[in-house]
């Protein structure tokens, strides 16, 4: 079984996400989806992704900073990583109403966040296609990956 999300956020290399990763001393994703069991309380990128935004909007929702990496069976480890400040997961099927669960107004700290993210890809080689650009993505991760929200429930099957 596959996870689906559609987020509101960037996408980014693995190379310069792991690069931040490193720096903040948060073990790299290697191109390898991280598992969020305990998102966000104890996964420790979605912690360290909320601290940077704690710093500009102590009153920001923790559920609604995450990273994910795309990755179909058989695929070999993702170049691309996707830092979202919304997301919507999807079982089956299910209506996104934009504006409620993907807002485009951008939380305080979110345009810091990412350009210091974006900073640590000077200093790697490899970048991907769109690197740093802000929109909407589809992302696909084979396997559940942990917590997906309280809204994905038996009605969307």
């Amino acid at each position: 079984m596959s996870s689906t999300t559609i987020i509101r956020g960037f996408k980014v290399s693995v190379e310069t996400f792991d690069a931040f990763l490193r720096a903040n001393n948060i073990d790299e994703t290697e191109g390898i989806p991280p598992f969020y069991e305990h998102h966000p309380d104890q996964d420790p990128m979605s912690k360290l992704l909320f601290s940077k935004i704690y710093q500009h909007d102590p009153s920001a929702d923790r559920n609604k900073f995450r990273v994910l990496l795309p990755h179909i069976e058989g695929q070999g480890r993702t170049q691309t990583a996707y830092v979202a400040y919304a997301w919507a997961a999807v079982r089956a099927h299910r209506e996104v109403r934009l504006q409620e669960d993907l807002p485009e107004e951008i939380p305080r700290g979110f345009e810091e966040l990412r350009q210091e993210i974006l900073g640590y890809g000077e200093e790697e080689g490899e970048r991907v296609a769109g690197e740093g650009k802000l929109g909407i993505y589809l992302v696909v991760t084979f396997g559940i990956r942990g917590y997906y929200g309280e809204d994905m429930h038996s009605s969307e099957c």
